[in-house]
């Protein structure tokens, strides 16, 4: 009960239309009573039934009667035109609810997608390394339109019909309260099994989503990794896998559909009991005058006419229990605190000069080995600085503490002697650059990547960027120049292309610090030549950090810092370097083994 209240809570962010919700449905089950209870009057006067026959009490239609100062036989004469006006009021406020509590799912599922995509971007990098993106997509997208399934449609039938449940139970009670309480006794039978349903259903709810999840990944990966497939010629192998994981959805689909599917017959077989009750024994009362012929029909027709709210409802929960389910998935993420926060003391970082100090830096993944140990150096502003060794020995990961996408286990990283956790990530990122190997670009046009999040800044300015990263060449060589889409991560640009866009984009952003992660290492001869080229016009007069394995594009760094498993072994120029015939010297020789014995 707890996580339907939960997910039901989420329908009074839009109150006043709830409120309007609750008065129609409230008058759809008024009109459904009168409907029902027309029967009375018209069945006692068919019966030829006198008034000394009929049990004096005042009934439901007496009342409506005198209120119109209408007699039985004006009654019959009315009688199309009163049903026309009761079926127009029913249907009326039945689409008036139906709409109102529709546009509320619909806010609903707006607000949650907003607010979830808005988590998932302050999330911290290291939620993003364990969680797989065809999951995060299936919780954004499938999850939340089962929660608004759950809250337009069903939770609406559920009102709607309990609502008129309850008016028809009034009326049965109000008719002859005896034979309603007696056939209503075999009823609270049905509730057993309505929540041994509602448990299972919302287990194998769970299930299904994280399958669905799954076909999501499958996709997600197969998609963007097409190029891999295609070169392995693995389309049958990844055929294979999603063929199983949709077998294993329909599965648990099959699961779903064979609970949810026992539940209307059950209520049904509920309802024919009942039914042969209520006939057995208001047979009995009609002969020995306890009530009226008129009475007896109409109470039967709302005990028949209560199945089908009952059905309704039946229905309305096995979708309920997926939605809170889903809605149990979806806070997941929501509840999930992101790792790398601002205390509330933190102020913006203000303009830096690119000063960096690492101060005995301990850093680990996951609790895991160190893969940073005791890291101590200081670099001066505008300084070049290459970061050498072999794969695992934590290049990236200086440069990912930098950026403060981690923090470090202990020790601290200083920004111009400021200890980058006492600053708002906004302004310390704001001053950093970054142009990785693993380009990300937009599928919109070339300037809109170059702008990217600045839309005011002046065309003037990003023509600039693009000509000191060598791009406005090609770019006014494309079908739109700067108005030219590109294409999903930049699909239709060569590498090349796309890696001088990155660095326009990193120099328009205008950053004292500038960092450069592997930014030239898938690249042909000549497009490193070009976008070497465009790297030293974006190096002037900034703090560069460069990681590559190409050590030919660090020669000229200012300083070079070794590391191996985690440590600093080495530092220096790369003549100095070469002279101590470490590990760099290994590095070098293995790289131009022409220039062995030879001084740099």
């Amino acid at each position: 009960m707890k996580q339907i209240y939960q997910l039901f809570k989420l329908l009074f962010s839009e109150k006043k239309k709830l409120v309007l919700t609750f008065v129609f449905t409230m008058f759809v089950a008024l009109f459904t009573y009168v409907f029902v209870n027309l029967v009375q009057p018209i069945m006692d006067y068919m019966f030829k039934m006198s008034p000394g026959e009929i049990p004096e009490k005042t009934r439901f239609m007496d009342v409506f009667l005198n209120l119109f100062g209408l007699s039985v036989k004006q009654l019959i004469t009315y009688l199309p035109l009163i049903l026309i006006i009761v079926i127009l009021g029913k249907g009326l406020f039945t689409f008036l609810s139906s709409f109102f509590m529709k546009s509320i799912g619909l806010k609903v599922a707006r607000d949650m997608r907003n607010k979830l995509f808005n988590h998932l971007l302050y999330q911290s990098s290291d939620y993003f390394d364990r969680k797989a993106t065809g999951e995060l997509l299936s919780r954004l997208t499938n999850d939340v339109d089962k929660i608004q399934e759950a809250l337009s449609g069903s939770a609406k039938d559920m009102l709607q019909e309990v609502f008129t449940l309850l008016a028809l139970l009034v009326g049965v009670f109000i008719i002859d309260w005896r034979l309603a309480l007696a056939s209503l006794i075999i009823t609270p039978i049905a509730l057993v099994p309505l929540v041994v349903f509602s448990r299972k259903l919302k287990k194998i709810g769970r299930m299904n989503q994280i399958k669905m999840a799954e076909i999501y990944n499958l996709l997600h990966e197969a998609i963007t990794g097409n190029k891999i497939v295609k070169a392995f010629t693995m389309e049958k192998f990844e055929f294979k896998k999603f063929k199983r994981s949709t077998k294993e959805y329909l599965l648990e689909g099959l699961k779903f559909a064979r609970i949810s599917s026992m539940s209307s017959p059950f209520m049904e077989f509920i309802g024919g009991v009942v039914g042969a009750f209520v006939l057995l024994v208001g047979s009995d009362r009609i002969a020995n005058g306890q009530i009226s012929a008129g009475d007896f029909g109409a109470f039967v027709m709302a005990i028949f006419m209560m199945y089908t709210p009952i059905k309704r409802i039946s229905r309305a929960n096995n979708v309920i229990q997926r939605g809170v389910a889903c809605h149990e998935r979806v806070l997941e993420v929501l509840d999930r605190k992101a790792v790398i926060t601002e205390h509330k003391k933190s102020y913006p970082l203000p303009p830096v000069k690119g000063k960096i100090q690492f101060d005995h830096v301990y850093f680990s993944y996951n609790d895991s080995k160190a893969v940073l140990e005791n890291i101590n150096f200081l670099i001066k502003p505008s300084k070049k600085v290459a970061l050498v060794g072999f794969s695992g020995a934590g290049k990236t990961t200086i440069v990912n503490l930098i950026s403060r996408f981690y923090d470090p286990d202990a020790g601290k990283v200083l920004m111009d002697g400021i200890d980058i956790k006492d600053v708002t990530l906004r302004s310390l990122r704001s001053q950093i650059g970054l142009v990785t190997q693993e380009l990300i670009l937009f599928n919109d046009t070339v300037r809109n990547n170059i702008a990217y999040g600045l839309d005011d800044v002046p065309m003037e300015k990003v023509i600039s960027a693009a000509k000191s990263a060598e791009a406005h060449e090609f770019i006014m060589n494309l079908n739109k120049g700067y108005e030219t889409f590109i294409g999903e991560k930049g699909g239709l640009l060569s590498s090349g292309q796309k890696q001088r866009i990155a660095i326009a984009r990193a120099l328009l952003k205008d950053p004292p610090i500038l960092i450069l992660d592997e930014a030239t290492s898938a690249l042909d001869t000549k497009a490193e030549r070009l976008v070497q080229r465009a790297l030293t016009n974006v190096m002037k007069d900034r703090t560069t950090f460069i990681i590559a394995h190409r050590l030919s594009t660090i020669r000229n760094a200012d300083k070079i810092l070794v590391l191996d498993k985690g440590r600093i072994v080495e530092e220096g120029t790369h003549e100095e370097l070469c002279l101590k015939d470490g590990i760099y010297k290994k590095l070098y020789d293995l790289q131009f083994p022409e220039a062995q014995g030879e001084l740099p």
